[in-house]
């Protein structure tokens, strides 16, 4: 089968967490699943609360009309109204109903919000290490990803991040607490991030999106 040059550079390139993923599941079969510890992947080790259940089993065999129809492009009003509560409560802010946008996952959510901010070649910054998918998830819409290090005790490096901020920058990637090291970035760093991208928006004349990915929150 042939398919695309740029496919096949992604699949050239592919989750190194993946092909240990399904090593280990290979082990599984070979010498038993007690027998394999596989660290690849963050699958949560808990099985869902039985609320969880009884709600999926109850939505499922509701075959009352429109229950099973398409919903709204944003995702369902109330669903949208609890989680504006419960991150307004969490973050000591207003968030409202109409600011949310349900989406398949975390990675459906980042995929779309680079689409909806990047022209081609604009530039995102991502501080490494990384989530290895945000190179992916960059190139699909056509950007380019920056990559900044961080310093050795895996904290923000303000001065890399400013030396790397171009006209041509339009967002900036972070993860807290990090994926691979595990690391909580500080308040007071958080902070001088902020006010540092909005310096260089007055310095270009441009907007820098901050994209915060906090699926370890």
């Amino acid at each position: 089968m042939s398919i695309s040059k740029k496919m096949n550079e992604f699949a050239q390139r592919s989750s190194w967490i993946r092909k240990m993923f399904e090593e280990g599941a290979k082990l599984k079969q070979q010498y038993g699943a007690e027998n394999v510890f596989d660290f690849s992947l963050g699958n949560p080790d808990l099985p869902p609360p039985p609320e969880f259940d009884a709600t999926i089993q109850r939505l499922v065999l509701d075959t009352s009309p429109g229950q099973h129809s398409y919903m709204p492009n944003g995702g369902y009003l109330n669903v949208r109204q609890a989680v504006a509560g419960q991150i307004s409560k969490e973050q000591g802010m207003t968030v409202a109903a109409d600011d949310m946008i349900m989406t398949c996952g975390a990675a459906g959510a980042i995929n779309v919000t680079l689409k909806a901010l990047l022209n081609p070649g604009e530039e995102v910054i991502v501080l490494a290490p990384f989530f290895v998918e945000y190179h992916f998830y960059i190139d699909n819409q056509g950007g380019v990803a920056k990559v900044v290090n961080t310093k050795e005790d895996f904290n923000l490096d303000l001065d890399a991040i400013k030396k790397a901020v171009t006209a041509n920058t339009k967002a900036l990637i972070i993860n807290s607490p990090n994926n691979p090291t595990g690391q909580i970035y500080p308040e007071s760093d958080m902070k001088a991030l902020g006010e540092l991208l909005s310096v260089c928006q007055e310095e270009f004349g441009t907007t820098i999106y901050m994209i915060s990915d906090e699926p370890y929150r």
